[in-house]
């Protein structure tokens, strides 16, 4: 079965410019991932008339927000009139304020202390009736990036490939709409030296979280099922994302 290359994935939605559909990948058992079910995005605080109408023919029934509270005020989610479910789940913490000094090293504090609420955003997508759901962070990238690589491992995608729709951010995030994000950053009081290495996707960082979830956990699967997360939310999740 070919894999729907990643590029064709990019959603020109009006205000963003990280926005993807993580469908169409190749899983396992020769499933495939289904498309129109479930986005990634950077931040959606200036959708406009155009963005918020774009939303709205995804048929979104859920948005899961994991910045920081502190980001969430300042730059609040453009969702007005949208009727659908909006949950805000948290995720850096205090690693977002100089803990590291590479997006390699974040990545593994995150999957060691902030296992419980990345287990729950991707509990939330599995909840019923969640789909078709959208999450996101500031970037679209870091946090957003390690639960596509949870929800995209769980079905049984190749790490190859996770790798490879992490990595396209680097692409897509350039110009004025990074200085953007690293301006929130700051007026979030995100650590600078923080903020620098976090600019980038290198495949390496992605390598090292999935490294880990395999050798340290035993994969995603068991990672989730520790951090709290059910049997039956994990089947009905990948139930609702494989298309066979």
């Amino acid at each position: 079965m070919t894999t729907v290359p990643p590029a064709e994935r990019v959603q020109a939605i009006p205000g963003t410019a990280n926005f993807r559909d993580i469908g169409g990948y190749a899983a396992r058992g020769g499933a495939r991932v289904a498309r129109g079910q479930l986005f990634r995005a950077d931040g959606i605080d200036e959708l406009g008339d155009a963005g918020r109408a774009a939303l709205a023919g995804l048929g979104l029934r859920t948005v899961v927000d994991l910045r920081e509270a502190i980001e969430s005020e300042q730059h609040p989610d453009d969702l007005a009139g949208l009727e659908l479910d909006h949950v805000r789940i948290p995720v850096l913490g205090e690693l977002g304020t100089g803990h590291v000094v590479d997006l390699g090293r974040l990545y593994l504090l995150l999957l060691e202390e902030r296992g419980d609420r990345l287990a729950e955003a991707v509990r939330r997508l599995a909840a019923p009736g969640a789909l078709p759901a959208l999450y996101h962070c500031a970037a679209g990238k870091d946090r957003t990036g390690l639960v596509t690589a949870l929800v995209l491992g769980l079905l049984g995608v190749a790490e190859d490939e996770i790798v490879a729709d992490y990595a396209l951010t680097s692409d897509l995030l350039r110009g004025p709409k990074l200085d953007r994000i690293r301006g929130h950053a700051v007026e979030a009081g995100l650590d600078e030296q923080t903020i620098a290495v976090a600019l980038d996707a290198p495949p390496a960082a992605m390598r090292v979280a999935l490294d880990h979830l395999r050798e340290r956990h035993g994969g995603v699967r068991a990672y989730l099922l520790a951090h709290g997360a059910t049997e039956a939310e994990l089947d009905a999740l990948a139930d609702a994302l494989l298309e066979r």
